[in-house]
């Protein structure tokens, strides 16, 4: 091989090395978010839809404690453990919507734990706190929903994408092997014709 056609098979090798490098990076970047989406999935969407729905349980268990005799030990409890799950809660990744609406819930509960602490016999006040603290609830709720779809739906942008890039990079490095293979040969025969 002459030095000309060492030089442009060097050259192809190197476009192809930087190819294959660029590529690996794209793909890192792609596989780096999927791998941030799905761990945001799940310590911030599915572990605080559990909180929410063990939330729900210890608000509906209150409203059982009404009817018993002595719900004050059964309430002091449950606002323990209730607490202990707000306090998980603020742990996770939370939006602006979500973050307000939990504010609101605190404040809430914290209505209920007041009203509960009064011993006063107006149910009715201590049943209305409860029905906003569930609809508080059923709104982190909707939002742990939504925010999952967004999650998976980044998730799957990312693959497609990352999917594409790949069919891209084999038919580019198809297409730069046929250039080497149709310089290298391509001279050889050039060369063979003018000896």
């Amino acid at each position: 091989m002459s030095i000309s056609n060492r030089v442009n098979v060097g050259l192809a090798l190197s476009i192809v090395f930087l190819l294959v490098f660029a590529t690996n990076r794209l793909d890192k970047r792609h596989f780096d978010t999927v791998q941030n989406t799905v761990l945001s999935l799940h310590t911030d969407r599915v572990i605080a839809q559990d909180f929410i729905y063990k939330m729900n349980a210890i608000i509906y268990n209150k409203q059982l404690s009404m009817l018993t005799e002595s719900p004050n030990s059964v309430n002091h409890n449950l606002n323990r453990d209730f607490n202990l799950l707000i306090e998980k809660f603020s742990e996770t990744k939370l939006t602006k919507k979500e973050n307000r609406i939990f504010e609101k819930l605190k404040v809430d509960f914290n209505s209920l734990i007041d009203l509960e602490n009064e011993n006063s016999d107006n149910n009715n006040e201590i049943i209305e706190n409860i029905n906003i603290i569930k609809l508080d609830l059923i709104e982190l709720s909707e939002i742990q929903i939504n925010e999952s779809k967004n999650l998976t739906s980044i998730a799957q942008r990312s693959l497609d994408t990352n999917n594409v890039m790949s069919k891209l990079e084999i038919a580019f490095l198809v297409f730069i092997g046929l250039i080497i293979q149709f310089t290298i040969f391509y001279r050889v025969k050039k060369s063979k014709k003018t000896n």
